[in-house]
């Protein structure tokens, strides 16, 4: 019998809940990327770990699953305010999602090679246009 290879595309929202919901029941879960917004760190295609959110989670350089509104993002914590994050995307150039700290629900483990990484990688926020261009031409 031959196999069907039927590809089924879900909104991210959709798909999202779904995850969120899981988080919240204190599982985690394996998604893979879709998109470029994580270069250099997460390419599309590669699968990333999404776990609870423990206390002490929520502080800059964390990559962090959050609600921002119109879809879910994963994103990176660029600065932390009393009641409020702001995330950006390491491979985005200027846009950031601002969300309440209840909207975040998953965390993904980094390890302090790429929190270092991660770090010059923000400090190099005003020319990183161009080692972009470069990192989405290779992959």
């Amino acid at each position: 019998m031959a196999k069907s290879n039927t590809v089924l595309t879900v909104r991210n929202r959709e798909i999202f809940s779904v995850v969120r919901d899981t988080l919240l029941d204190g599982e985690s879960v394996s998604v893979a990327v879709r998109g470029e917004s994580m270069l250099p760190f997460f390419r599309s295609g590669s699968t990333i770990t999404l776990r609870p959110v423990k206390e002490g989670d929520i502080r800059k350089y964390n990559v962090v699953m959050a609600d921002a509104g119109k879809s879910f993002v994963v994103h990176r914590i660029v600065e932390v305010g009393d009641d409020y994050v702001v995330l950006f995307g390491d491979g985005n150039i200027r846009s950031t999602e601002r969300v309440t700290r209840d909207k975040i629900y998953g965390v993904v483990d980094c390890s302090a090679l790429h929190l270092f990484f991660a770090k010059i990688w923000l400090w190099l926020r005003p020319v990183r246009r161009y080692p972009l261009a470069i990192f989405r031409r290779v992959m």
